[in-house]
């Protein structure tokens, strides 16, 4: 084999199996040379100026094979999923998004055209570039119940692989009438941000880690008793402590951060302390909390 054809195999081994016919164009192999390998069924032409010299070895070779037949496309849904090692997704094809007004085909590819893919909804691993974990939650959502994604969401928040306010930026960006999924995606929001305040699941969850601790139960709703039609989550009225379950923490939302800020300093001027958790603590440091109830409770 000369020096040029075993160059194309090695960048094709590397791309996953395949090789682009610039690619092969800068290694001296002409358009003729290329027509002869087809023809004689050594290559395989898979798209247009792609050419397989080697079979995938597995999945993230086929995903490697699509990114290196279009620089533009990124592994998502599915695939990004079992990239990143989501539960509870599986799927037989390899799944990419493409920001593109025109239909690409790949041999065992599911090829979707995006309009919204931004820069940051794009990460890198092992040499795949796929959206990242926020993104494709939402993307996910487009064809999941909110109960399934709900699910989903509650473990890579727990194992850390993301954070409410990642998602929430991500449903901002994207969200707009008529796009799959974001009805789904804001109503997995809403319970765990607080939206629902009469009874979140983030205070539901957080009272239930203050009796599974064997702790004094806190009364609920504990109205505010210098504000007039204002509540605490909850409180401990005889011990002037009260908590907030608050989630309210991507930037975004500035006006609701200033209003805390001010409902803690009037507390402090009527001799309250407020202790202010989040989903995060909920879910990922459930000690903190118990242990910092414990101890001021004890005082």
């Amino acid at each position: 084999m000369s020096e040029r054809y075993r160059l194309a195999y090695d960048q094709a081994l590397a791309n996953g199996g395949v090789i682009t016919r610039k690619e092969l164009n800068e290694l001296g192999i002409t358009a003729r040379m290329i027509e002869g390998r087809v023809a004689s069924g050594q290559w395989r032409v898979v798209a247009r100026g792609v050419y397989r010299l080697a079979e995938p070895a597995d999945r993230r070779n086929l995903m490697r094979s699509v990114l290196a037949a279009w620089p533009g496309v990124v592994i998502s849904h599915e695939s990004a999923a079992e990239v990143h090692e989501f539960p509870f997704v599986t799927s037989d094809r390899v799944v990419a998004s493409h920001h593109s007004r025109t239909t690409h085909r790949f041999p065992d590819v599911d090829i979707r055209r995006t309009h919204d893919l931004d820069d940051w909804h794009v990460t890198e691993i092992n040499r795949i570039r796929v959206t990242t974990v926020a993104r494709t939650v939402v993307d996910l959502a487009s064809d999941r119940p909110a109960s399934l994604i709900g699910r989903l969401l509650d473990q890579l928040i727990t194992r850390e692989s993301v954070e409410l306010f990642e998602v929430e930026a991500v449903v901002e960006a994207v969200g707009r009438r008529g796009k799959p999924g974001i009805t789904t995606m804001r109503k997995v929001l809403e319970v765990r941000s607080g939206a629902d305040r009469s009874a979140s699941v983030l205070e539901q969850r957080g009272r239930k880690l203050i009796a599974d601790a064997g702790l004094p139960v806190p009364v609920p709703e504990f109205p505010i008793p210098w504000t007039t039609g204002r509540r605490f989550d909850d409180a401990y009225p005889d011990r002037k402590l009260a908590i907030e379950w608050d989630s309210r923490r991507y930037h975004g939302q500035r006006a609701a951060f200033e209003a805390d800020r001010a409902r803690d300093r009037d507390a402090a001027v009527h001799g309250w302390r407020i202790l202010r958790f989040t989903w995060d603590d909920v879910v990922n440091y459930p000690s903190r909390i118990t242990e910092t109830l414990a101890h001021l409770l004890a005082a």
